[in-house]
């Protein structure tokens, strides 16, 4: 991890020589530079400070990157690159973490960089709980903050991986085995499940022939299952190409790096893992800057339920932030 996270503060250097996009010259350029070293100091602090503050510098060092996002994307005007305010609320208000609510604004940071990134975000004025936005990371599938969850996000591997191109069926990873416990075999109520995912609703499931049942496979932190894309009805039914784009799959990290994620609330389409990282750091910088009793109680390794799951985010985080903050700013050359 810290090897991973090196790399890519060494390629958010040499960006800022040559930034990407609209950040190429004038007061995007200077900015860009700017909050990108920020961001890096920011990184810093965080990985030499304590769990008690190290979301506060995490927080920062992502809004930061989430600006240099914001001046180079070519999504954003001369006219509106300029922001102000964070785009989110939290209601630190909670005897635990996940109880912690987080609501989006219609205007700063969090929607801008949105716009910037062209993904969806949280509709404005909808309170989210921290419980349905941590499963949507990642990096929390082995280390989950509650022990109900049904709708984390699933890893992605399309027909041909990791050779870019279309395809016509992909591999879902990560499947909660309690899905498989309340659901069993039945292809119908398993897809109903799997259309709270907006990337998978036009796909159906691949089934063993002649019984038509599924075919569950361990993988990882869950389960695995295969589905399809096809046109026309049976027995005339086609394979129907797509693209990770076309399906709105999120590459997080990495051009390879893909996974789909379930909607949130009244949204189209899943929330962004760099949006739900966002949105859960913003809520635990929170409660670390307005609740510190409440916080310390929260990260006791010794009485708290939810603290391993937190420890485990802020340490993964230090590294997720300059991967997928590298590797969406390339995509905009």
């Amino acid at each position: 991890m810290a090897a991973t996270a090196a790399m890519a503060l060494r390629g958010l250097r040499a960006l800022r020589h040559d930034p990407p996009g609209y950040a190429k010259q004038g007061a995007r350029r200077t900015t860009f530079q700017s909050a990108l070293e920020q961001c890096e100091q920011f990184l810093a602090a965080a990985t030499d400070t304590g769990y008690a503050t190290r979301p506060v510098q995490l927080f920062f060092a992502l809004s930061q990157a989430g600006r240099a996002i914001v001046a180079a994307s070519p999504n954003i005007s001369n006219q509106t690159w300029k922001i102000s305010g964070h785009g989110l609320t939290a209601n630190t208000n909670a005897a635990v973490a996940a109880d912690v609510t987080v609501t989006a604004t219609k205007s700063g940071l969090f929607p801008s960089v949105a716009t910037a990134l062209d993904i969806q975000a949280i509709v404005a004025d909808e309170p989210v709980m921290l419980r349905k936005l941590w499963p949507l990371l990642p990096e929390t599938a082995k280390v989950p903050l509650t022990d109900d969850v049904l709708t984390p996000a699933l890893l992605f591997s399309q027909d041909g991986w990791p050779r870019p191109g279309p395809f016509a069926g992909a591999e879902v990873h990560w499947i909660p085995h309690r899905v498989k416990e309340l659901l069993g075999n039945d292809p119908s109520q398993v897809k109903v499940h799997l259309d709270q995912y907006p990337s998978l609703r036009g796909s159906t499931l691949r089934t063993a022939k002649p019984l038509k049942v599924l075919e569950w496979r361990s993988a990882g932190p869950g389960l695995s299952l295969e589905v399809e894309w096809r046109s026309g009805s049976p027995p005339l039914a086609f394979a129907d190409n797509k693209t990770l784009s076309d399906l709105g799959v999120a590459c997080y990290r990495s051009a390879d790096d893909a996974v789909v994620t379930p909607a949130v609330g009244s949204m189209t389409a899943g929330l962004h893992p760099l949006l739900a990282l966002w949105a859960v750091l913003l809520a635990l910088s929170s409660l670390a800057r307005y609740e510190p009793a409440s916080w310390s109680k929260m990260i006791d390794i010794d009485r708290s339920a939810e603290a391993n799951a937190i420890e485990h985010l802020l340490e993964e985080a230090t590294a997720t932030i300059p991967t997928a903050v590298l590797h969406l700013l390339n995509t905009f050359r």
